[in-house]
């Protein structure tokens, strides 16, 4: 058998009876076991779970026939070491009164199970300090870099308010004598007759860099509102009336009185987003598709629009001079950088609308070949992608 049997009499408090077996786990024989007499329990059981005996015999005493108590208690062998016995118990003799006089009991050795079973309780208490001690390191990590978060958000409130202070500035204090030398020019060569052809010359030098500093102020102002502005706005406009208006307003501004443009938009098509800026994009795209267009052939504009993936791809195609995505596109989307050397440009208008695009949560994207043409594609989402993650 596993263990070992055994017969405890409670009126001796001894045992009568331990088969040959408990030599195997206690090293004394059944006759050095019967021989302890009632000191048997003092003298085998451990000290420190001598106090579960009284407990246990209590529990044995108030058991119905049939019915088992179980204990677990350390015992010392006869060399020296300690064993981990489970006892299962159960009533053997009865006196006349029926009360217990012996039961009948069966020891098997647990030292294993219970090694292992302490083994991971006390790992089990380790890992909880060592979660204890990181959730306070995580704590500190997480107070600190709150620290570090509300210093950085007052930092760039800060920034920001230079920037719409820097805004005012170029919008107002800038603008004014910018405004006066284009007017001076103006009243300059409305008296041409009056000056010599140098002089002429000079001043139409000096008109012109009055106009180029003027769009390179409302290209800084409007490069800076765009920096103060996130998100889908709420306002749906029909993207086909949209595109037609820009066509329309870039016509008069061209001195055409219609563009060559074919228009391929579903009338029920709808996008979220700002008129004024998505007219911006518009215009820009649509004025170079002018500005460049290739002298030895008619000039021809198509402009598209499908959903595709949860965002409109609206796409304006040319057969002007062309662009080399590889070559031209660091330089297309660049503040004041230009692709193309003539005619001139403010090197703003491409650079606003990737950037408008950007902090709507959009993109735009440029293909095409030099000679041959190019087409610009802005891609605007249909809806918030913080809604699409909820």
């Amino acid at each position: 058998m596993p263990g070992f049997a055994y017969v405890f009499n409670h009126q001796t408090y001894s045992n009568d009876y331990t088969n040959r077996s408990v030599g195997e786990h206690l090293g004394y024989s059944s006759e050095e076991i019967q021989a302890f007499g009632p000191g048997m329990l003092m003298q085998v059981v451990h000290a420190d779970d001598q106090h579960l005996l009284g407990e246990h015999m209590a529990r044995i005493a108030q058991l119905a026939d049939e019915e088992s108590a179980t204990l677990e208690y350390r015992v010392n062998t006869k060399q020296g070491t300690q064993l981990w016995l489970r006892s299962v118990d159960t009533v053997f003799d009865r006196t006349d009164d029926g009360s217990v006089l012996r039961h009948i009991g069966v020891a098997s050795d647990i030292t294993v199970e219970k090694n292992a079973g302490m083994a991971l309780t006390r790992l089990n208490a380790e890992l909880e300090q060592k979660v204890a001690k990181r959730t306070k390191d995580l704590a500190r990590l997480n107070a600190a870099l709150e620290g570090r978060i509300d210093a950085r958000t007052i930092e760039l409130q800060d920034a920001v308010d230079e920037l719409e202070q820097l805004t005012y500035i170029a919008t107002h204090d800038l603008k004014v004598p910018v405004n006066n030398l284009s007017r001076l020019g103006l009243m300059l060569i409305s008296d041409a007759e009056n000056f010599t052809p140098e002089q002429v010359e000079q001043i139409g030098w000096m008109n012109r860099c009055a106009d180029q500093l003027s769009a390179k102020i409302q290209g800084l102002v409007l490069a800076a509102q765009i920096q103060l502005t996130h998100g889908l706005p709420k306002e749906v406009l029909k993207l086909g009336d949209c595109v037609n208006d820009c066509v329309n307003r870039v016509g008069e501004a061209t001195g055409r009185l219609r563009l060559p443009v074919t228009v391929d938009i579903a009338l029920d098509l709808i996008v979220h987003f700002a008129r004024f800026e998505l007219e911006s994009i518009l215009v820009s795209l649509l004025d170079n598709a002018v500005k460049y267009a290739e002298p030895s052939r008619p000039l021809e504009i198509v402009i598209q629009a499908k959903e595709i993936d949860g965002q409109i791809a609206l796409s304006v195609s040319d057969n002007g001079t062309g662009l080399d995505p590889v070559r031209d596109e660091q330089k297309v989307f660049g503040l004041f950088q230009r692709a193309h050397k003539t005619p001139a440009g403010s090197g703003i208008s491409l650079y606003c609308a990737q950037r408008m695009l950007q902090r709507r949560g959009g993109a735009v994207s440029l293909t095409g070949a030099r000679a041959q043409g190019a087409q610009f594609t802005i891609f605007i989402p249909t809806k918030e992608k913080t809604n699409e993650a909820a």
